[in-house]
């Protein structure tokens, strides 16, 4: 976590730019083009999609479905509150993920390349 403080100001910026870059990378996300938003507009996903075959389950648990989830949890809970919604309701697929979901994850990865300058502000 990077802390910086404007001496003029005496505002504090909370950044992850490190460690997100390395999660991007660690995902094999940094060709993505980044994403405005922390999921698609209009995205429904539901226990419905998820697959029931043994061939279908065993593709999926062979994502990153849980790592990449891992990552943005601990990421949202210290620096970025924005994805709190997309991250929560991705983690209701953790035990079954099909791809609809995995594509959800992926965008938001793409988001936080979008948003790597981004930073917590506490005023003082």
């Amino acid at each position: 976590m990077q802390i910086d403080r404007n001496p003029t100001t005496g505002d504090i910026t909370l950044s992850k730019r490190v460690y997100c870059e390395h999660m991007i990378k660690c995902f094999n996300m940094e060709n993505c083009s980044p994403k405005l938003t922390p999921l698609p507009p209009g995205l429904l996903l539901t226990t419905d999609n998820c697959p029931n075959i043994p061939d279908k389950i065993t593709e999926m648990k062979n994502t990153s479905y849980r790592e990449v989830l891992g990552s943005l949890i601990w990421l949202q809970v210290i620096t970025q509150p924005d994805i709190s919604y997309a991250v929560t309701l991705l983690s209701h697929f953790v035990h079954n993920p099909e791809k609809s979901h995995w594509s959800a994850v992926k965008h938001v990865l793409a988001y936080i390349k979008g948003t790597l300058n981004y930073g917590c502000y506490e005023l003082p």
